[in-house]
C-alpha cells in the first residue's frame, strides 16, 4: 500500500513539474511576444516620425563647440553644400572630374578610389567644415554681444517671403514641400528661420569686424608703394608669332620630338625678332600684327591691361623696369611661339574713381539666323537698321522727358524703370576706373572707352550730363554723380582689411565637431 501511495505521490510530483514547465514556457512566450511587438510598435513609431520630420528637428545630431544642430539642420547645411559643389562642378565643365550620379545614394557612389571615401563622406566632411567655421564666427558674435538689428531680422522674413514665390515658380503644392524637397525631410519654415538667423549672427558680425578696421592714408601709400610692382596696371600690346606645329605621334623618339619643337620655336622667335625690328609705334605693331594674321584685324585685339601680379612671368622684370618707356619693345618665348611685346604706359591708379548712373537704350536684337542669307541679307540689314532708327528715337524721347523733368539725379531715376534696359539697381555705378578691381567686398569696374573718357575729363562736375552713343551697348544717358576716393586707396584699403580680417577669422578656437549615434539618421 505504501509502494502504491508512493508511486502515486511521484505521478502527482511529476504531473506537478510539467505544469509548472508549461506554465514557465508560457509565460516566456507571452514575454517574447510582448517584447517583439513593443519593438515593433517602437518601430513603426519611429519610421512615422521619420517620415514626418518630427524626430529629425528634435533629435541632436552633432555638436560643435557647445552648438547642437539636429538632423534637420544637419541636413540643411548638407543639401546646400552637395548644391554648392555640384554647381562648382557645373561651372568648369567637367575640369575638376565627374560629379556623382544623382539617381544614387551618395553613400553608395566612391569620390576617391584610393582612399575609399564616398561621395557622402566627401560632402558630410565639407559640411562640418563650414559649420565649424560658421560656429567659431557665431561664437565670436556672442562674446561680443552683438545682435540683430530689426532691420536684419526684417529681411530674414522677406527672404522667408520669397520662398513661397519659388515654390509657386517651381511648381510645389506648398512651401513646406517645397523647403523639404531641396533641404530634406525635418525642414519647415521654423528651422529655416532659425538657421537664417545663425547664419546671419556670424556672418554679419564678422562683416561688422572686418569694417572696423582703420588704415591712414600714410599707411595706405606706404603699403602701395612697397607693392606697386604688382598693384601698378601695365598698359600694351601684343601678338604671338606661333611655331609650326610639330605632331608628337610622328615621333618614335622623344628626344627627336623635342629636338624638332626647338628648331620650330627657333624659326618663330626668328622671325618675331625681325617683325619686331620694323616696330617702333602703335601703328606700326598694329600694322605688323595684322599682316602676320587675320587674328588680329581689330586693333583691340593686341591691347592688353594687366595688373602686375598677373603679368607673363618671363615677362616682369621687363615690365617693371623704371627705364621702360613708350614704344620699348621685347620678345618673350610662350609655350606656342615668341610673343612680340610693345610697352604703352605704366599707371599707378593715384586717381580718383568717378560715380555715375544712367539710363540705357538698346537697340532690339536682331537674329540673322532668322534671314535666308543670314547677316548678308538685305532684309536683316534693313531690320537692323530700323531697331537702330527705334532706339534712336527712344534715347531722343528719354532725353526730352529728363530735361523737362529737371535735368537732376532724381529726374533720371524718375525715368529707370519705364525706359532703361540697365538691370544695375538704380543704373548706379559708385566705382568707376579705368581698371577692373574685384573682391568678395568691392567691385570697381571699368567702362567702354567713350564712356571713360567723358567721366575722366579732368573738367567734369558732379551734375554734369550726356548722352553718348556707344557701338558695344547702343545709346547712355549719363549722369555724373561726383568723383569719390583715390583708385589706389580704395584698393590697398580692401587689401589690407581683407587681410586683417583673415587674421581675425584664424585667430578664432575651431571646435572639433562631436558626432552623435543619430548621426545615422541622416539621409546620403
Amino acid at each position: 500500500m505504501s509502494g502504491m501511495f508512493d508511486q502515486k505521490q511521484d505521478k502527482a510530483k511529476r504531473k506537478l513539474v510539467r505544469t509548472k514547465q508549461e506554465e514557465k514556457a508560457n509565460k516566456k512566450t507571452r514575454k517574447t511576444a510582448i517584447i517583439v511587438i513593443t519593438v515593433m510598435l517602437v518601430l513603426s513609431i519611429s519610421a512615422m516620425l521619420l517620415n514626418s520630420g518630427f524626430l529629425r528637428r528634435i533629435v541632436p545630431v552633432v555638436t560643435i563647440d557647445g552648438v547642437s544642430f539636429s538632423v534637420a539642420e544637419f541636413e540643411y547645411f548638407f543639401n546646400s553644400e552637395y548644391m554648392d559643389y555640384i554647381n562648382f562642378l557645373q561651372q568648369f565643365q567637367g575640369m575638376m572630374g565627374p560629379g556623382p550620379d544623382s539617381g544614387r545614394p551618395l553613400s553608395a557612389q566612391i569620390h576617391d578610389p584610393e582612399t575609399g571615401q564616398t561621395w557622402a563622406d566627401f560632402v558630410t566632411q565639407m559640411t562640418l567644415e563650414r559649420m565649424t567655421n560658421l560656429v567659431s564666427l557665431y561664437n565670436a558674435a556672442i562674446d561680443a554681444g552683438f545682435e540683430l538689428s530689426e532691420e536684419q531680422l526684417a529681411e530674414i522674413e522677406a527672404d522667408i517671403d520669397m520662398l513661397e514665390v519659388q515654390a509657386m515658380i517651381n511648381q510645389f503644392p506648398t512651401t513646406l514641400s517645397f523647403l523639404q524637397q531641396v533641404f530634406g525631410t525635418g525642414m519647415n519654415e521654423r528651422v529655416f528661420r532659425d538657421i537664417q538667423k545663425f547664419i546671419a549672427l556670424a556672418s554679419l558680425h564678422s562683416e561688422h569686424v572686418r569694417e572696423s578696421f582703420e588704415f591712414s592714408p600714410e599707411e595706405l601709400a606706404s603699403y602701395y608703394d612697397e607693392n606697386r610692382d604688382e598693384l601698378d596696371v601695365f598698359n600694351y600690346r601684343q601678338f604671338t608669332v606661333n611655331m609650326e606645329y610639330i605632331d608628337e605621334e610622328e615621333f618614335i623618339d622623344s628626344d627627336e620630338y623635342e629636338a624638332a619643337r626647338e628648331v620650330a620655336a627657333t624659326d618663330a622667335r626668328f622671325l618675331a625678332a625681325s617683325i619686331a625690328e620694323r616696330i617702333n609705334s602703335e601703328d606700326s605693331f598694329n600694322a605688323e600684327a595684322m599682316g602676320y594674321s587675320v587674328d588680329y584685324m581689330d586693333v583691340a585685339s593686341t591691347l592688353r591691361t594687366v595688373q602686375g601680379s598677373r603679368l607673363d612671368a618671363d615677362a616682369i622684370d621687363w615690365f617693371v623696369d623704371d627705364s621702360r618707356t613708350y614704344g620699348d619693345v621685347t620678345i618673350v618665348d610662350s609655350e606656342n611661339g615668341s610673343n612680340i611685346i610693345l610697352f604703352i604706359s605704366r599707371d599707378d591708379n593715384n586717381y580718383r574713381t568717378a560715380g555715375m548712373r544712367q539710363i540705357l537704350i538698346s537697340s532690339a536684337f536682331v537674329d540673322p539666323e532668322e534671314f535666308e542669307l543670314g547677316e548678308d541679307d538685305p532684309e536683316y540689314m534693313l531690320a537692323v537698321e530700323h531697331a537702330e532708327n527705334e532706339a534712336h528715337e527712344r534715347a531722343e524721347l528719354v532725353r526730352s522727358l529728363f530735361i523737362a523733368e529737371g535735368e537732376d539725379e532724381a529726374a533720371l531715376t524718375s525715368l529707370l524703370e519705364e525706359h532703361s534696359d540697365d538691370r544695375t539697381e538704380g543704373g548706379y555705378y559708385p566705382y568707376i576706373a579705368k581698371f577692373s578691381y574685384r573682391s568678395s567686398y568691392i567691385n570697381v569696374v571699368k567702362l567702354v572707352p567713350e564712356i571713360e573718357q567723358w567721366l575722366f575729363d579732368e573738367n567734369r562736375v558732379t551734375g554734369d550730363w550726356e548722352l553718348i552713343f556707344t557701338e558695344a551697348f547702343g545709346y547712355h544717358l549719363v549722369y555724373f554723380t561726383g568723383f569719390g576716393e583715390l583708385f589706389f586707396e580704395l584698393m590697398v584699403d580692401d587689401i589690407l582689411r581683407t587681410e586683417s580680417h583673415t587674421e581675425w577669422v584664424e585667430s578664432l578656437p575651431l571646435g572639433e565637431p562631436v558626432r552623435y549615434f543619430s548621426f545615422i539618421l541622416v539621409h546620403t
